[in-house]
């Protein structure tokens, strides 16, 4: 029973289209993640910056000059929200999020490659699950018609897409983490982790 589920999980494996396909949609789901996280970053402390210039030189000349830009506290807020949360879902593919990994190194092999999958499960279905709640509060958001408080004809829910797309993003990382681990040896799962995260927390691509 066991080997006739395997079958096509197997031959997904060594199949050298199939793995052209998920090459291509993990190389287009990290451009995103990774370019979202930095434009959202780059706009967030410009437009504070810049909000910032105009309200100080409000200050310097009272009479005369009475500049600021209502909508930027808010915009910048979403533009941060957008960019962590897209980082941290590309954080999952860089293997850089907090891990310890000393109580797994005292366990046989085979022992700590099976807490590697259960680790790696319970985090994509608590990511499912976030996405699931992304949507319902969008949804939410649409259904009760809830603007932006600065810019009143923007409905609150296209800034709010960033929680079921970035935690979309994150469930597929981590699923990609069970199958990795899956077909890795079990003396090489800890180690594997271990040099991951000091490769990807040096070199940066």
């Amino acid at each position: 029973m066991l080997s006739w589920i395997a079958k096509p999980f197997i031959w997904a494996h060594y199949s050298p289209g199939v793995q052209k396909i998920f090459l291509t949609l993990d190389t287009i789901i990290a451009s995103i993640n990774k370019n979202i996280a930095v434009i959202g970053l780059m706009l967030g402390v410009l437009i504070t910056a810049i909000n910032v210039f105009c309200r100080y030189l409000t200050g310097l000349f009272p009479d005369s000059i009475h500049i600021s830009l209502t909508w930027a506290e808010e915009i910048a807020r979403y533009c941060f929200l957008w960019s962590a949360l897209f980082g941290a879902a590309y954080g999952f593919r860089k293997g850089v999020h907090i891990s310890v990994t000393m109580l797994l190194e005292q366990f046989p092999p085979k022992i700590a490659k099976g807490c590697m999958i259960a680790i790696h499960t319970l985090n994509s279905l608590f990511l499912a699950f976030m996405t699931y709640t992304g949507i319902v509060v969008c949804y939410d958001n649409y259904r009760l018609g809830y603007m932006s408080e600065a810019l009143h004809n923007v409905p609150l829910w296209i800034f709010l897409l960033c929680l079921p797309f970035a935690f979309f993003g994150a469930t597929y990382r981590s699923i990609e983490k069970i199958y990795e681990v899956s077909w890795m040896e079990a003396n090489q799962v800890i180690k594997n982790t271990e040099d991951e995260i000091i490769h990807d927390s040096v070199i940066k691509d």
